[in-house]
């Protein structure tokens, strides 16, 4: 019997010399993997014809001979290419966050926004400090590879980082508060190294090989045990040497703080005993990624484990949410697309109505039964209900007298209690040069040795609400320029 699935998902795992096909179903409890293929290619540089040939159709190969046109399709592209960068803000709420954080990524990455693909992970920590995972590439270099694959006829829907797809993966594995975990993700060119504390990516590199002498194995099925040996030694040995670095250049973990499992991506026909020893040489738990509980555990051939996992967790990250959500298309080149499926839809209404047509009549008979008991009651109280108009009359009356109040207030707002509240709320090292109030609002110009830390100040006062930067903060020498708006409260 042929199996039904309410969506299928593809993931693609870019990396400079190969890529990694993920096909996975839904079904109602649980997801499948469908089809898997690694792909070995030439470096894709927009100069090399040939390699863009064969990129193109291998890949549709597989999309012919797997019916591999999927809802969702995510990305992620090599690693090489992105920047990533970690740091924490200080702010009232996630909602200042979101308001602040452009400029400071503005700080770290040199480039610009402007010229960059870029996406955030927020995650709150205690005292509110958030901390951020950021992540950008560069347009001309993230539209060369959309372009390849919409020549395959497909529209990606996320693209990722692998980064974030082999975290997704992990993080379920641990308990709360686990301490310091290591992903080290091996490809034929590049090592990948990350570093998660208590559920928080707080490093990331990726490093090219310096001896390259694995790469021809990288995708061989079978490897003589002298061969196997020499490799995995010289690969274990310096992705030691990669964690002990990444641990003493990432400020958030602490000297006395020790890894307590290491988690191994990719790593080809070489991942198992690269692990052993890597385990024996730290002593430290050194775990091969396995297939999430969520999926079907009957695999294809096709689909092998030591090449696709990150693949695997791009796949299902289109068909639900995960810890690490992140999406660096800009939202106007994200394909507009219904999850709806329309088998799902009518069983679901089938049911709604079965449902509904119980629940009414069990309601008649009971809303028979209380009306007959309201009418007795409702005769008890008419003569009480007089009084009560009398006094609702009133109210009303003061109430509409308080709403003509605060109307003239919020459309002329008291200028001295307002600029009473300012000063108390701004710090002595800031000046004004422009104060304007108008129709429930109040604009503010001027100077500040730091003018990021002024909107939680504002907000702390009850007649500013929903305060904001307009434009950008520009640095100049006598301080930091700033416009901020905020919505005045009406006092009564």
């Amino acid at each position: 019997m042929k199996s039904v699935f309410l969506e299928k998902s593809l993931g693609l795992d870019i990396r400079e010399e190969s890529i990694a096909l993920t096909l996975i179903g839904k079904k109602l409890r649980i997801a499948e993997v469908l089809a898997g293929e690694f792909i070995e290619l030439k470096l894709l540089t927009g100069k090399d014809e040939k390699a863009e040939k064969h990129f193109l159709n291998e890949v549709n190969r597989f999309l012919i001979e797997n019916n591999s046109w999927p809802e969702s399709v995510v990305v992620s592209l090599p690693r090489s290419l992105i920047m990533f960068k970690t740091f924490e803000l200080p702010a009232p709420d996630i909602k200042a966050v979101h308001s602040m954080v452009d400029f400071e990524l503005e700080r770290h990455f040199s480039s610009g926004l402007d010229n960059l693909y870029y996406t955030y992970q927020l995650t709150q920590k205690p005292g509110n400090i958030f901390h951020v995972a950021s992540a950008a590439i560069k347009k001309e270099i993230a539209d060369y590879y959309l372009e390849l694959i919409h020549k395959l006829n497909l529209k990606p829907t996320v693209l990722d980082i692998s980064t974030f797809a082999n975290a997704n993966l992990t993080i379920p594995l641990e308990t709360k508060n686990s301490g310091v975990s290591a992903l080290a993700d091996i490809s034929s060119r590049v090592l990948d190294i990350v570093l998660i504390k208590n559920g928080i990516i707080e490093f990331s590199r990726s490093q090219t090989w310096e001896n390259l002498e694995q790469k021809n194995d990288y995708s061989e099925k079978t490897i003589s045990p002298s061969r196997i040996e020499k490799l995995s030694g010289s690969i274990s040995q310096k992705i030691i040497e990669e964690l002990e670095q990444a641990l003493s250049s990432c400020q958030k973990i602490e000297e006395n703080e020790t890894v307590e499992q290491i988690y191994i991506f990719g790593g080809g026909p070489l991942a198992q005993p690269i692990a052993e020893k890597i385990e024996k040489e730290t002593e430290v738990s050194t775990i091969l990624l396995e297939v999430p509980g969520s999926v079907a555990p009957a695999l294809p051939e096709s689909f092998s484990s030591n090449h696709m996992m990150t693949a695997l967790s791009l796949a299902l990250s289109g068909l639900k949410n995960q810890k690490f959500q992140t999406n660096l298309l800009p939202r106007d080149l994200r394909p507009k697309r219904s999850k709806a499926n329309p088998k799902t839809s009518l069983a679901l209404a089938a049911t709604v109505v079965l449902f509904l047509l119980g629940w009414v009549g069990s309601q008649i008979q009971f809303n028979s039964k209380t009306l007959t008991s309201l009418e007795g009651q409702l005769k008890e109280i008419k003569g009480e209900v007089s009084n009560l108009e009398k006094i609702d009359l009133e109210h009303i009356s003061i109430q509409q007298y308080v709403d003509i109040l605060n109307t003239i207030d919020k459309q002329y707002p008291a200028k001295l209690p307002l600029l009473g509240r300012l000063s108390q709320s701004l710090p002595r090292d800031t000046w004004l040069t422009n104060i304007k109030f108008q129709k429930g609002e109040m604009e503010i110009k001027g100077f500040s040795p730091s003018a990021s830390k002024l909107v939680p100040l504002i907000e702390k006062s009850p007649n500013f609400k929903k305060t904001g930067f307009v434009g950008s903060i520009i640095r100049e020498s006598i301080g930091e320029k700033f416009t901020i708006r905020a919505k005045l409260e009406p006092s009564l």
